[in-house]
């Protein structure tokens, strides 16, 4: 694929990774810790990290659920590049249903998805507490998304299922087909529309799932 973004717009839909971002319960917090500083004398600045591989804008792999998956590694990139569309959801909406599917009249033959929910206006907040209410991708909707042959779905909160859901349907279903997931994108300034996605998570050997920087480009 060739993608020409001279005169394109370019959208940064990743949150920043920094110690203010919220993470899952449990998971740890980011921090970044100085390991060296030229104003303490040192050659070069150079800073610890500290991370859980699903913090911030992530990409799940398929073993994240399936135990026999695929790793990140064995994904190619281009599945992560492509044509997509990022679809608004009701702002009262709590959970994205089949029928908001079925109302979107997504172009033909789509394989990316992104849903633009209530999630994105929190990122807006700088540092915020986890909230567990956010929006999520229903059962049924990702059985929606499974039957209708979509191969990347991405969601602007820090998981795709909700937070009450302890059988993780929702990861089962789309992960066990297959279907590569984005979560903890920040889509305030990506109205819906068409776009080319430019996801770029880490190259983590056996990876699970991984930090990414994503992008959206619109051609003029």
């Amino acid at each position: 694929m060739t993608l020409d973004i001279a005169d394109a717009r370019v959208i940064d839909i990743t949150v920043p990774l920094s110690p203010a971002l919220p993470v899952w319960p449990g998971d740890p917090e980011v921090r970044v810790e100085p390991m060296m500083r030229i104003a303490s004398g040192d050659v070069a600045n150079v800073s610890g990290i500290t991370l859980s591989s699903h913090t911030g804008t992530h990409v799940d792999a398929p073993w994240h659920f399936i135990e026999n998956g695929a790793t990140l590694d064995d994904i190619p990139p281009e599945r992560w590049i492509g044509p997509c569309v990022v679809m608004e959801i009701p702002a009262e909406a709590r959970r994205v249903e089949p029928e908001h599917l079925d109302s979107a009249n997504l172009p033909h033959g789509i394989e990316r998805i992104l849903f633009r929910t209530a999630n994105s206006a929190l990122w807006e907040a700088g540092h915020h507490r986890f909230h567990d209410d956010y929006v999520a991708l229903s059962p049924a909707g990702a059985r929606w998304i499974v039957e209708r042959g979509i191969r990347l779905v991405g969601i602007d909160y820090l998981s795709i299922e909700a937070f009450d859901d302890q059988e993780h349907l929702t990861h089962r279903t789309l992960l066990g087909a297959g279907v590569l997931i984005i979560e903890g994108l920040n889509l305030t300034a990506a109205p819906p529309g068409a776009y080319t996605l430019l996801c770029l998570p880490l190259k983590l050997a056996a990876g699970d799932g991984a930090p990414a920087r994503v992008l959206l480009v619109q051609a003029p």
